[in-house]
């Protein structure tokens, strides 16, 4: 019994086996899920890598550096050194095959496809070679490819004598969504649907002898079917499962593994797919992601420097050079555009035209409102001679075009260059200040911000400016700029700074030196900061001869520290390199320089680092002339310099060690002078040009 009841087993197991592996030979082959499982794979790995291929290509044309092969710089599926590919259309991964013939039981390859037709890149470069044409090496499939590279996807399941072909044809877009070429994806299943199917029926002896021994051992054989293969059919049942849900999108689907056999294995894998698959599908999303933002960004960087050269183009390119007027602006937005301007209209009738104004709100916004500003005014003043006319044309029209809550400040005025009659009006702007020597006063005039509302009439007024006075114009970015501890600069704190340096040429660097010590080396710019600066200079500063004149070359400012002579007079030696000084006349310049600005730091300003030396180079025909004026808090009358210093009486302090150093000077220079006033001390130094060598200097003040 013992020996009969093993035999009847062992048979059962046996034809239980057979049955078995027949039942999941035919799940396999006829089932639908296989078709599913392969048809998904290929299409998921044929979008991989066509949106591989699309980032490569940046959004234009194919990347001609594109490959398959793992570890190149431009592959487009790099697969880790080592890793076995068991199964290729569950890794979402093509092998790179570079030998005649592969061992890979499952054949697979993909192509990138040009736009003509052509393989650019191979994964099989010695089957399916680059730069042939894919309709000749696939023929079957010329229809696709062609469809492909009109714009739409293909995939198909085809069957042969021998062995079933799944294929997928993805488009490859650029970043207007042309197609720009093709990925191409096969596998080739080593079976048939009608192979097989036909080969079943010369087995059907097996399985009637198989039905014949099952006949009397059906109850057992159940039984034992029942017990010994539940497990491995339920397993099978949710790695099926698992698999349509998969194939259908839905990439969170795993299963449990609990055993090492073969359906483990299997289970194993698929969940490795699942995890890789989910993995590059993330990552291709984050690098789409990046390099949106990253084109984004480049355009908008270009957006606003287009804005920005648009905006400066609206600008005086210089201001005006004339007689007996210096006129000196600042501009710098807070961003890249700003809401300030200002602006010189020069008039056939011998009168100019100033304006500044400063548009609500920052950036691009601000900088289209000022723009459409600047135009109205210049379109007004061509046909309106009154600036309080000017300013209510330019106001109805505004109020017709900017949003609702947009306005602009505006200050425009009349100046007439040979009286020195000034006729301003006033449309809400930070009111401009009037310097007569250490006298400072405001230039009122109402008006409401142009913009706001219609019908306004803006109140005109007049101010004369004699010689050496001077009309400060500037926005709210100035006063309104705040210090660490969130105090602002202040309407006050300007007038006492434009009361310290009364009759300033370079009062702008003394305000930008102010503001700068005021608010910190770590101030962030929170408003367009603007100023425009109107002085009328004496006429000695204009020599009679017009092949004489001085010009204004460059002007700087330095702090009373020790050492800074040393910086003045290299950067003295940098600006006159253009003019051609021999190296004789060039090093007595420096030092000559060099020995000024120290006996300006120390018996004018006394070194403190807070009062400044302010230098001027200034060139004519003949000569280059280096003005240097401190603040006048030493000595207030010129030194009398001997021919010959008595170094013994100055080594004893009974001379005044001044003497030496303009003595010095003296000698190193063609000309100097010496001028006391009664807030600075200005002293010139000139050298003649050698061509001009016996002509005499011009009057420099």
């Amino acid at each position: 019994m013992a020996i009969s009841y093993i035999s009847v087993t062992l048979i059962i197991v046996l034809l239980l086996e057979f049955l078995f592996i027949l039942l999941v030979y035919v799940i396999v082959v006829i089932s639908p899920a296989t078709d599913a499982i392969a048809g998904s794979m290929v299409r998921n790995t044929a979008q991989t890598y066509g949106l591989e291929a699309t980032i490569q290509a940046k959004g234009a044309t194919l990347n001609p550096a594109s490959t398959f092969q793992p570890g190149q710089a431009s592959s487009l599926a790099p697969v880790s050194a080592g890793e076995p590919i068991w199964y290729p259309y569950l890794n979402n991964q093509v092998p790179y095959i570079d030998s005649p013939s592969t061992s890979y039981k499952l054949f697979m390859f993909a192509l990138l496809i040009r736009p003509d037709g052509n393989v650019l890149a191979s994964s099989y470069p010695i089957l399916y070679p680059a730069s042939t044409p894919a309709v000749k090496t696939i023929p079957g499939y010329a229809a696709a490819i062609r469809s492909a590279l009109a714009g739409h996807a293909n995939s198909s399941i085809q069957d042969t004598a021998q062995k079933r072909i799944v294929f997928a044809v993805q488009p490859v877009f650029d970043k207007d969504n042309r197609p720009i070429g093709a990925v191409y994806v096969q596998i080739t299943l080593p079976f048939s649907r009608n192979q097989n199917i036909a080969n079943l029926g010369g087995s059907w002896f097996i399985v009637g002898s198989a039905l014949i021994w099952l006949l009397p051992i059906v109850p057992l054989g159940s039984i034992f079917g029942i017990v010994t293969t539940r497990g491995v059919v339920l397993r099978i049942h949710r790695l099926v499962k698992a698999t349509a849900h998969f194939a259908e999108g839905d990439y969170s689907q795993r299963v449990p593994t609990k055993k090492g056999d073969e359906v483990g294995q299997l289970e194993r894998q698929f969940n490795s797919m699942a995890e890789q698959l989910v993995t590059s599908i993330a990552r291709q999303q984050e690098l789409v992601e990046q390099q949106v933002r990253l084109e984004e960004r480049a355009r908008t960087e270009q957006e606003m420097l287009t804005a920005q050269h648009i905006q400066q183009s609206l600008l005086p390119k210089e201001v005006p050079a004339l007689p007996n007027w210096q006129f000196t602006p600042y501009y710098k937005p807070a961003k890249e555009v700003g809401g300030d301007f200002y602006d010189f209209l020069v008039f056939d009738s011998g009168q100019l035209g100033i304006v500044i104004g400063d548009v609500s709100g920052k950036g691009v916004p601000a900088a289209l409102v000022m723009a459409m500003t600047c135009t109205m005014l210049r379109t007004a003043v061509r046909e309106i001679a009154s600036p309080g006319e000017v300013l209510a044309r330019v106001n109805e029209l505004l109020v017709a075009h900017v949003p609702p809550g947009t306005f602009v400040t505006c200050f425009y005025g009349l100046l007439d260059l040979q009286s020195g009659h000034l006729l301003f009006a006033n449309a809400g702007h930070d009111l401009p200040y009037h310097q007569q020597g250490t006298n400072v006063s405001e230039l009122q005039a109402t008006g409401m911000p142009l913009g706001l509302m219609a019908g306004m009439q803006y109140e005109e007024v007049d101010v004369t400016l004699a010689t050496d006075e001077s009309i400060l114009f500037y926005s709210d970015g100035l006063v309104e700029a705040h210090n660490p501890q969130r105090e602002m600069f202040g309407f006050p704190r300007l007038m006492q700074v434009l009361s310290k340096y009364p009759g300033d040429t370079t009062l702008i660097d003394s305000l930008l030196h102010e503001l700068m010590t005021f608010t910190g080396d770590a101030w962030e710019q929170e408003d367009d900061v603007t100023m425009v600066r109107l002085q009328r200079v004496s006429v000695k500063a204009i020599p009679d001869k017009e092949s004489d004149m001085l010009h204004l070359l460059k002007e700087r400012t330095l702090a009373s520290i020790p050492g800074n002579e040393r910086e003045a007079m290299e950067w003295v030696a940098d600006e006159v390199q253009s003019l051609h000084l021999s190296q004789d006349q060039l090093a007595n310049l420096k030092t000559a320089v060099a020995e000024v600005v120290m006996n300006a730091m120390e018996h004018g300003n006394h070194y403190q680092a807070d009062s400044l030396v302010i230098l001027q180079i200034l060139t004519s025909s003949t000569s280059v002339v280096v003005r240097v004026r401190d603040q006048g808090e030493g000595e207030l009358h010129p030194v009398a310099v001997p021919d010959v210093p008595n170094l013994e009486a100055k080594l004893a302090e009974l001379e005044t060690p001044r003497g030496w150093g303009l003595f010095l000077i003296k000698n190193l220079v063609d000309e100097m002078r010496e001028i006391n006033e009664e807030h600075s001390h200005t002293v010139e130094v000139a050298i003649h040009f050698k061509s001009k060598k016996d002509e005499t200097m011009p009057d420099m003040m």
